[in-house]
């Protein structure tokens, strides 16, 4: 039998055709399924290897990021903590117990598992394919959320919805704080305004009480991330937004009918019901994660922050490099923004939209004048030291300035959305011939010298000493000739500019997170010795000043005091340290260090998120919670103490040391 192959050829570019708005998922759920099979992550558990002096065998590419220690020394220990535990809604391997609903990432069982779906792969598949899994859901999940409310608004404009959600993907921002309580409110966000909208112009009553309850569901989903800084902002840009197209598309009216009002105040019902049972059932975890001094009582006031943090993200590209972890006057997270071209393009969309009124549409028009102004609102926050009052009542006295990044790279994608979007012209044959246009030349000229000034601005104010004339002049131009391209008025041209930008997001981050093989912080020596050990009796460890030894024996499944607590147990504390209540009531790291002879058992504290417990090795505390073990990466001298257990781990030393029953004990 003979093919045809030109005949072939035909049949499936036709087939690609009809189904064109199946391939952007098709390959983001095949990249899923495929990663998660293989077991790869971009977990930066890689370090535990380096740190316990093993070779990193399942590291495929790129390198652990210590800076990302949220996802490598919190969170991912967690998960494998409550896999291995049989996935408890209150562990009682950390400390005198913690209530695990607190932690958005780890899987635990509980109705309210339903409202984090990103959660439930671990009750379905071992700890390898669903910690791979959960990792990429979430990649998955943001870049089709913007797929999916890009089309809502602009359908078929499948291209351009492919390369958004890619962009948001890969945005600096997103890589750097790549969790579930940076990426979920996004996603939760955007399928929420379209799940609205739906609902308000749905003719059909029956098709309107479905996308109510999508709402409720979403709702709640969107209230169980628990990282406030993140949602009070996606939650207002959101709104804002909702309320933008709604008024874009001429349906705001609607809003008001008894119908739709009906409904949404049943959607606001069902989840404030939701959500009442949860608080009301973990209400002691709640209440004490909201009255800690840090950060449930944190009040940040208005204006201060350094507008340099803002506007060096063109730069963004550097933090890659480990050399230049500071390079930009804190860490790689702390400095981390999307790129806002869409931000730049803004005064030029509002000039267009006014000079070429019929290029724009209402939709268009009313977007990107309500995205100027949350943009103004959230500048004035950041800023100038006003309204203070006016930000407590909307929750953003809680919200650190730098969080609010996240609000400008929801609005920085609408006004990219539309500055790609608007109406076309038709291409002339001679197609170069608009880039010559004076228009057009003005604006690349205009917008070559904002970024040149954002950069020589940056530059000088860090005393960079990396980037030469050569360097910058490429930065510049690459970001200009981009940013101007997404002006043109004919699509194509918007279209290669938009690649352009995805490309620049793409350098900017390709390697922030590692490809690694499994989940690696069970993957040696000493936590098989720590599971081992575990199953001879049930008594307590505590690692001294080791953060690292502290969570790998979470992970393996010990009971343990010290490492993260979400919330402080303050049923501990205040037993023992009854004046300190300044240090120990918050979210904090918690490394004990043992000395021989301490005058007096004491906590002291490291930074807002951490604090030492100075205690000797025969103190009394020791006992009454139950501590047998202390492990440590240096030797421990206390005639309280038996001899080293340890040995060589993989490639480190690890003391391990049982606390005597006869010592002497010491109560201060």
């Amino acid at each position: 039998m003979r093919i045809n192959f030109k005949e072939t050829l035909s049949s499936f570019s036709s087939f690609l055709y009809k189904n064109q708005g199946w391939i952007f998922p098709i390959i983001v759920l095949s990249a899923l399924i495929s990663l998660s099979a293989l077991q790869i992550s971009g977990t930066s558990a890689g370090i535990y290897d380096y740190l316990l002096g093993k070779k990193p065998v399942n590291l495929i590419a790129g390198k652990p990021r210590p800076i990302r220690s949220d996802e490598w020394v919190v969170t991912t220990p967690f998960v494998v903590s409550q896999y291995n535990n049989g996935m408890p809604a209150k562990s009682k391997d950390i400390g005198i117990g913690q209530d695990m609903s607190i932690v958005a990432d780890a899987p635990y069982t509980d109705w309210s598992m339903l409202f984090r779906p990103h959660n439930l792969i671990f009750f379905l598949l071992p700890i390898g394919f669903a910690f791979a899994f959960k990792w990429w859901l979430l990649s998955a999940g943001l870049a089709l959320s913007v797929y999916i409310f890009v089309l809502f608004l602009y359908p078929r404009k499948y291209l351009i919805a492919s390369l958004l959600g890619s962009i948001m993907l890969f945005s600096p921002f997103i890589q750097w704080w790549y969790q579930s309580a940076t990426i979920l409110p996004i996603i939760y966000g955007l399928l929420g305004i379209v799940s609205a909208i739906k609902l308000i112009e749905s003719r059909c009553r029956r098709t309107a009480i479905y996308w109510s309850i999508a709402l409720a569901y979403l709702a709640v989903c969107f209230a169980l991330v628990m990282y406030p800084a993140f949602q009070l902002t996606i939650g207002l840009v959101s709104l804002v937004t909702l309320l933008a197209i709604l008024q874009g598309r001429g349906t705001l009216h609607l809003l008001w009918q008894r119908r739709n009002l009906f409904l949404i105040f049943g959607s606001i019902i069902i989840a404030g019901t939701i959500m009442g049972l949860f608080l009301w059932q973990h209400s002691d975890a709640v209440k004490a994660s909201l009255n800690t001094i840090y950060p449930g009582h944190r009040n940040i006031s208005s204006g201060g922050f350094d507008i340099f943090r803002l506007i060096s993200w063109p730069l963004s590209y550097l933090l890659l490099h480990d050399n230049n972890s500071m390079i930009l006057g804190n860490n790689q997270s702390e400095v981390s923004n999307f790129l806002l071209i869409g931000l730049v393009l803004m005064p030029f969309l509002i000039y267009l939209s006014i000079r070429y009124k019929s290029t724009f549409s209402k939709l268009e028009k009313s977007i990107i004048y309500i995205s100027s102004g949350i943009f103004i609102f959230i500048a004035i926050r950041m800023f100038i030291p006003i309204g203070d009052q006016l930000f407590s009542l909307l929750g953003m006295s809680k919200i650190p300035h730098e969080r609010l990044f996240i609000g400008l790279g929801l609005i920085n994608f609408l006004l990219l959305l539309v500055a790609v979007s608007r109406r076309s012209k038709k291409l002339p044959k001679k197609w170069w011939k608009p880039l010559t246009s004076i228009q057009q030349l003005i604006f690349f000229a205009i917008i070559t010298i904002i970024f040149s000034i954002l950069i020589y601005a940056t530059v000088r104010h860090y005393d960079i000493p990396n980037i030469g004339p050569l360097e910058s002049v490429a930065v510049i131009l690459t970001f200009s000739i981009s940013s101007t391209l997404l002006l043109s008025s004919y699509e194509q041209f918007r279209i290669v500019g938009l690649v352009g930008v995805l490309l620049l997001n793409i350098l900017s981050t390709y390697m922030v997170n590692p490809l690694y093989r499994g989940v690696g912080i069970t993957d040696n020596e000493f936590s098989r010795y720590i599971m081992d050990a575990e199953k001879k009796d049930n008594f307590y460890w505590v690692a001294n000043d080791s953060s690292v030894l502290s969570a790998i024996m979470v992970a393996s499944g010990a009971e343990v005091y010290g490492g993260v607590n979400t919330y402080p147990q303050t049923d501990i504390w205040r037993r023992y340290f009854p004046n300190s209540a300044n240090v120990f009531n918050r979210y904090a790291h918690v490394r004990f260090l043992f000395d021989s002879s301490p005058q007096k058992r004491s906590l002291s504290l490291i930074q807002d998120d951490s604090f030492f417990v100075h205690i000797s090795p025969c103190d009394e505390m020791l006992h009454d919670l139950n501590i047998r073990y202390i492990v440590s990466e240096r030797p421990l001298k206390s005639s309280c103490l038996e001899s080293n257990r340890g040995g060589i781990f993989d490639g480190k030393k690890i003391y391990i040391y049982t606390i005597k029953n006869n010592s002497t004990n010491t109560r201060k």
